[in-house]
């Protein structure tokens, strides 16, 4: 497992911690993402049932980019907090985007405390879709209840956030 302190694409606005981890072995994904701070300053949508929807990103929603290494083309995955994901390939930086089903419908499970929120992520995928060589990027958003919304991510470039940046992943191998 590989772990990761996001950081956040406006530090001086926020000093909330968010951590991130990962693990692919064979076909199995999992996903851990924890929030340290005073919670309630954030909007957590409520746990509904589980099934996939598009635009996840408008409110708190957790993602990974994965792509594999020297290919153009690479998927998102968007968790939200009311246990509603979507999987999506693209063929190139936001090109052709189309919903994916390389992921199975994961698991999903959340513990939320009064200075803690963690959601976690288990998932399978077809074999032999991504290889040894990988690159990833695992990002948060975070909507706090005045409307902002405030980007973690493993690395920042830009001034503004833009995950799908290949040149923010890291290596995963």
């Amino acid at each position: 497992m590989k772990s990761y302190r996001l950081k956040n694409h406006n530090s001086a606005d926020n000093d909330t911690t968010v951590n991130a981890s990962i693990e692919i072995l064979d076909s199995k994904l999992k996903l851990n993402y924890q929030i340290v701070d005073d919670i309630s300053k954030y909007h957590f949508p409520s746990k509904t049932t589980q099934h996939r929807a598009n635009n996840l990103w408008l409110n708190t929603c957790f993602e990974l980019f994965i792509a594999n290494r020297n290919e153009d083309s690479y998927w998102e995955i968007n968790i939200s907090p009311s246990t509603k994901w979507n999987s999506y390939h693209f063929t190139r930086y936001k090109e052709e985007m189309r919903e994916s089903n390389l992921f199975l419908t994961p698991q999903i499970k959340i513990e939320k405390q009064k200075d803690k929120y963690e959601l976690s992520f288990e998932t399978t995928f077809s074999r032999g879709v991504l290889k040894e060589k990988l690159d990833i990027n695992l990002s948060v958003i975070l909507l706090d209840h005045k409307g902002k919304r405030n980007f973690y991510t493993i690395n920042r470039r830009n001034d503004s956030p833009d995950f799908h940046d290949r040149a923010t992943f890291v290596v995963y191998l």
